[in-house]
């Protein structure tokens, strides 16, 4: 059992249980020669083990060879009867074995943190041996005092404590090496304490010899311990044990000339010495421990604020509420793959009806449905680059290399639209849009050309793919010459209104005029189906709206004066959701002379459906305004919504009223019927659109349809037309 035991123990652990015997057997034996065979052994283990470890080992190596060469210049200078080595300065013999040391033990702990306890004990130490070699020394009057002798045991002591420093703090880690630097620390000392004699009372026998032996089995033990190849960790710390040998070490070094030497004269200084270096060892302590635990708390900090910054980081990278990739981070990527070499390609998607979700549900809702939505699109992740939300409901996925992009958005769409959003109990089913840009290196304008793929795709209904092409530049490149012509003519009075009549079927008699806006862009007169899109896609239709009514109103003022005619004037979903179009509209009025009750609000089926829950429609209503459905009959349920939406007049879309050829088919005539009793059994006027021959007149007259308008009765045209017609049929007597 103990051999197997034996031939289990690690190669360290028998190079220093035999050098150990060794040393001691030398030394008992007392051959001096025979001192430089484990010198010489300890040297060669060490070079053969720094060729596999770090760069200190190499320099404590050449110490262990420093250290060779003076044992064999003592030997020799003892062969050929020269003076002892103890009359040569032993800091001259060995300053080169403790610097490579030093040197070699800084670069160990290169990594530590400076101003521990370790190195104060150092400081204190030397700040001890000045003191005993330049003043207590000379003040005792020790015979053959040489002050060379004792300035170069200084550089022996600052060498020798700078291994201990360094390696205490380290002496969990590399426990041999922390004993050799002591043992190379001891010598020191026993040197200064004999005053150069080399022996002590307790060690007969030439001891600092002897402790030299010791550091060439330690350290070449070392270099064999498993720690030797472990580098130090940063910001490691002395050990408890450490510690309190580096504080004994502080206190008991001054006592070792009193210990060879044990006279009043000399114990008196010792004793005050050590218990000063105590003392200030122990403040010295207590300051370098303030030092570390500050120095924690700015690294704390340090270490926060790195995290903030990252996080930070993230953030203006990121979308804080779906985590996705923002815009930025998408631009940054398409600004790298158009700077590369390879073909990429862009897919833009939108949510069909998520305005109307936000709405009605409310933003956290619509919050969560897009999150949702995130987590659909990240499952094509593997597939692109990237994944990013634009703003709203748009994403983008950027997809590098050939690929069919066409296939990839429809799966994205099909992703999308594959069951509802499950938001609580509610069951939000959502349809998605697609836009698609293909970019060659080069081509910066990617998002852009997508962009516009998604708003035609938008355009065509929704739920639809579309790829950019140059028409769809060129259409853009219109609409922003319609943007910019229709701010300028918001400048320039380019603006007009034209009017058709409304006429009473009974009398024939003009009831009312509806105003509709026209713009003269040069010799060529814009339609307004032309301009009225690019105005809602802009924001302008707002201010063309507010233009429109002011110019109407003035105008019908004195034509509901003088011949009681009303005004229809169009108005947009924006003009109904901004807070104040009320007052603007009782500004106007005010201004004009035109009474509320002379106004009608044109409002097509879709818009007010959209708008018809805000506050202004009542406000106005209550004012004396009155609602007209436009093109009823072609937008959503009409049937159910005519309980609930604050309206006053039906427009019957013209739609319907072309059917009626002749001769009217009967379906048709009593698909126009149903809407006229419609009206009546919800006390609404009704009027008639697009009314543009005489049978459709005389056909509605005898369905009874109070108002028509028309081609037939008049086509829309500049306000003197309508006095024109107004004066032709003063002149007509009352049937």
């Amino acid at each position: 059992m103990p051999i197997r035991f034996l031939h289990r123990l690690p190669a360290w652990q028998y190079l220093l249980a035999g050098g150990l015997t060794t040393v001691l057997a030398l030394h008992l034996l007392g051959v001096g020669a025979a001192w430089l065979i484990p010198q010489a052994a300890g040297t060669a283990i060490l070079w053969r083990a720094a060729r596999r470890h770090r760069c200190g080992w190499w320099l404590i190596a050449a110490a262990g060879t420093a250290g060779l060469l003076t044992s064999a210049w003592w030997t020799v200078r003892a062969a050929t009867g020269a003076p002892p080595p103890h009359d040569t300065p032993m800091g001259l013999s060995l300053a080169l074995q403790y610097a490579l040391h030093a040197a070699g033990a800084v670069q160990l702990t290169r990594r530590k943190r400076p101003g521990s306890a370790a190195e104060s004990g150092a400081v204190v130490l030397c700040l001890a041996m000045v003191a005993w070699s330049f003043i207590v020394l000379p003040y005792l009057g020790e015979p053959g005092y040489r002050p060379v002798d004792n300035a170069l045991a200084i550089l022996d002591g600052v060498l020798d404590l700078a291994i201990l420093a360094s390696l205490l703090l380290t002496a969990r880690r590399r426990p041999l090496l922390a004993a050799g630097g002591a043992v190379l620390v001891a010598a020191h000392l026993v040197h200064v304490a004999t005053g150069g004699q080399g022996t002590l009372p307790f060690l007969p026998g030439g001891g600092p010899h002897l402790v030299m032996q010791l550091w060439w089995v330690l350290a070449a033990a070392a270099a064999l311990h498993p720690a030797a190849v472990q580098p130090a960790a940063a910001g490691e710390r002395a050990g408890r044990a450490g510690l309190i040998g580096m504080y004994v070490a502080v206190v008991a070094a001054p006592l070792l000339p009193a210990v060879a030497n044990p006279r009043a004269v000399v114990v008196v200084p010792a004793v005050l010495t050590a218990g000063l270096c105590g003392l200030l060892m122990l403040r010295v302590g207590l300051s370098s421990r303030l030092a570390e635990r500050r120095a924690r708390q700015i690294g704390a900090a340090l270490h926060e604020q790195r995290v903030l910054q990252q996080r930070l980081a993230y953030r203006a990278g990121h979308d804080a509420l779906t985590g996705l990739a923002n815009r930025d981070l998408l631009l940054d990527h398409l600004g790298r793959a158009a700077a590369g070499d390879r073909p990429y390609s862009l897919i833009l998607c939108g949510l069909d009806g998520f305005k109307e979700v936000n709405d009605t549900y409310g933003h956290s809702v619509g919050d969560t449905v897009l999150r949702q939505a995130a987590g659909r699109l990240l499952l094509f992740a593997p597939e692109v680059d990237l994944v990013a939300r634009l703003g709203g409901d748009e994403f983008g996925l950027l997809v590098t290399g050939p690929a069919d992009t066409g296939e990839l958005a429809g799966r994205v769409m099909a992703a999308i639209a594959s069951a509802p959003f499950v938001v609580g109990e509610r069951w939000i089913p959502l349809t998605a849009r697609a836009g698609i840009a293909d970019g060659v290196p080069g081509n910066d304008a990617v998002l852009g050309d997508a962009d516009l793929a998604l708003r035609a795709a938008k355009q065509a209904g929704g739920a639809r793919l579309a790829r950019f092409d140059e028409t769809l530049r060129a259409e853009q490149g219109e609409r922003t010459r319609i943007a910019a012509g229709l701010r300028q003519a918001l400048v320039d009075d380019g603006l007009f209104m034209h009017y058709q009549p409304v006429v009473d079927t009974a009398t024939g008699r003009i009831q009312g005029v509806e105003a509709l806006m026209r713009w003269r862009r040069g010799d060529e007169v814009v339609p307004p189906g032309v301009f009225i899109p690019v105005a809602e896609q802009t924001g302008l239709i707002g201010a063309l709206g507010t233009r429109a009514l002011r110019l109407a109103c003035a105008r019908a003022a004195g034509w509901h004066r003088e011949h009681g005619l009303y005004l229809t004037v169009n108005v947009s979903t924006h003009q109904l959701r901004d807070p104040a179009f009320a007052d603007g509209v009782r500004e106007i009025l005010a201004e004009t002379g035109l009474p509320p009750t002379a106004l009608v609000l044109e409002i097509t089926e879709s818009v007010l459906i959209d708008a018809g829950d805000t506050a202004v429609l009542a406000t106005l209503r209550a004012d004396g305004v009155r609602i007209a459905i436009d093109d009823f009959g072609t937008g959503y349920s009409s049937l159910a919504y005519l309980h609930t939406l604050p309206v006053d007049i039906l427009k019957i879309d013209q739609s319907f009223i072309r059917r009626h050829e002749d001769p009217p088919k009967p379906q048709d005539v009593s698909l126009t019927r149903a809407i006229l009793e419609l009206a009546r059994s919800r006390e609404l006027v009704a009027v008639a659109e697009g009314v543009e021959t005489q049978v459709q007149a005389d056909l509605l007259r005898r369905l009874r349809c109070p108002l028509v308008q028309g081609y037939h009765f008049g086509r829309p045209s500049a306000a003197e037309a309508i006095d024109a017609l107004l004066e032709e049929a003063a002149r007509i007597p009352a049937v």
